[in-house]
């Protein structure tokens, strides 16, 4: 089995490739990933790798957790992988996305992108890595729940 990467308090490049070989698993299993960040938690001082998607809405958290766990149970021994215990999954209505959807980035074409010490919709990001967030996806599926 893969070998779990160290977090630190610290933002790794280990932490970043690993992070982001997972989303691009998870991209290719059709896990309609809407947004994927880590973030730093600055009470518990570490952090979390954030995966947004409806289906956590719509199948339920547990299901897309067996859906990383079997990505990383299926990654080589030479592969770092993200333990599930550093793993957050939501549904589109994670509170950062939120705020990130009320704030002046909504819209805005963001990825790789390191942004912290920001307040955003009233939520202050001490730190946080941004690999993805996909605004058409949100925007329909928002559209989606005002019909329903």
């Amino acid at each position: 089995m893969a070998k779990e990467i160290f977090m630190t308090q610290w933002f790794t490049e280990a932490m970043r490739l690993a992070g982001e070989r997972l989303i691009k698993k998870l991209d290719e299993s059709d896990a309609r990933v809407a947004a994927a960040f880590w973030v730093l938690d600055e009470k518990e001082n570490n952090w979390e790798l954030v995966i947004v998607s409806p289906l956590v809405g719509s199948e339920g958290p547990r299901s897309y957790y067996k859906r990383i766990n079997d990505i990383n149970e299926a990654c080589s021994d030479d592969e770092s992988v993200v333990s599930l215990h550093d793993i957050r999954v939501a549904n589109i209505h994670n509170r950062i996305v939120d705020a990130m959807r009320n704030s002046v980035l909504a819209g805005t074409q963001l990825g790789n992108n390191r942004m912290g010490k920001n307040y955003m919709d009233g939520i202050y990001i001490e730190d946080m890595y941004l690999y993805k967030i996909d605004w058409d996806m949100l925007s329909k599926l928002n559209d989606l729940n005002r019909v329903a």
